[in-house]
């Protein structure tokens, strides 16, 4: 970074208008941040102890040079959890080969956003769902590596996952009809019980009541296949019971859904989803629908405690 660039640091208990426009500049790989910003912008509200956060060179937002801004975006709620409770974008992300100066400017950007974090956390004056830390989601390994570095991350278990892409022209224009007996619906809160009975996924039925989603049900009502929208707007939860496998079920739930979107306010087409590399069923959908494998990320612990990570 030259010395005449200086940070600027914006956080705000609200979405900005030129921060979703900032956003949109940098699809897809801002998608993730774009998308939790916009649901809590148009639907849920924001929680009143989430804030987003920008970091960036220069004072990007209200700019007209959109798509060149050096940034990072980050959601976070600090009363939020035990799911993902901060979602991260950097620019750094688009940058194929960066080089020393770039690492350099990315590393004070990530580095000041930690700052924030940390004083956020101070301000907030209550122990996170994750005492001293925070759960941050669908992370590129590139900003990933920055946090290691700077000693502020901590891998979990669940590994790595490839972030693959959808566009809705890729989806079919109508749905799959579905075999006799069976219709769609959308879940209710005892559903949900049953999707997270489902997977070994830390996860929450209230939370996951509050999330787009679709159900296919039998005829007596016992839901059998079901998918949801994350708050990032991607496709997660998607399953269906081992008797009413290998009919095309899961295509169509998928299709069906992220055709469907997030809401009105997701205009650009875009839809993801977060795949392990050992998941072929899911992969095999994830190409059945047009999708394309992209970048990678993970789950990691954020730390957000005064003296680093915790022992």
């Amino acid at each position: 970074m030259t010395p005449s660039v200086k940070l600027t640091t914006r956080t705000t208990p609200d979405v900005p208008e030129d921060l979703e426009r900032l956003l949109q500049a940098h699809l897809p790989y801002s998608l993730p941040v774009l998308r939790r910003l916009q649901h809590a912008k148009y639907k849920d509200g924001m929680p009143p102890n989430a804030r987003a956060v920008v970091i960036s060179s220069g004072d990007v937002l209200g700019g007209d040079q959109l798509a060149s801004a050096r940034f990072t975006a980050a959601y976070v709620d600090y009363g939020g959890g035990p799911d993902t409770q901060m979602w991260l974008f950097s620019t750094l992300e688009e940058v194929e080969q960066p080089s020393d100066a770039d690492k350099a400017e990315y590393r004070l950007q990530i580095e000041e956003l930690v700052r924030e974090l940390v004083k956020l956390g101070r301000e907030y004056g209550k122990p996170t769902a994750y005492p001293g830390g925070l759960l941050l989601g669908s992370l590129h390994t590139a900003v990933r590596n920055v946090l290691i570095d700077l000693g502020r991350a901590a891998p979990r278990a669940t590994g790595f996952y490839d972030k693959w892409l959808f566009q809705a022209k890729g989806f079919p224009e109508n749905d799959a009809p579905l075999p006799d007996g069976m219709r769609w619906d959308t879940a209710s809160l005892d559903d949900c019980r049953i999707v997270v009975s489902r997977t070994d996924i830390p996860r929450v039925a209230e939370t996951l009541f509050r999330l787009q989603n679709l159900i296919i049900r039998i005829e007596d009502g016992t839901p059998i296949a079901w998918a949801f929208l994350g708050f990032d707007g991607s496709l997660c939860s998607l399953h269906c019971e081992e008797p009413y496998r290998r009919r095309g079920l899961a295509k169509a739930l998928g299709a069906k859904l992220m055709r469907t979107g997030c809401g009105p306010y997701a205009t650009d087409g875009w839809a993801s989803a977060d795949v392990a590399a050992s998941n072929a069923g899911s992969r095999g959908m994830c190409k059945s629908l047009h999708g394309e494998q992209h970048w990678e990320v993970s789950w990691m612990m954020l730390d957000i405690t005064e003296d680093g990570l915790n022992d």
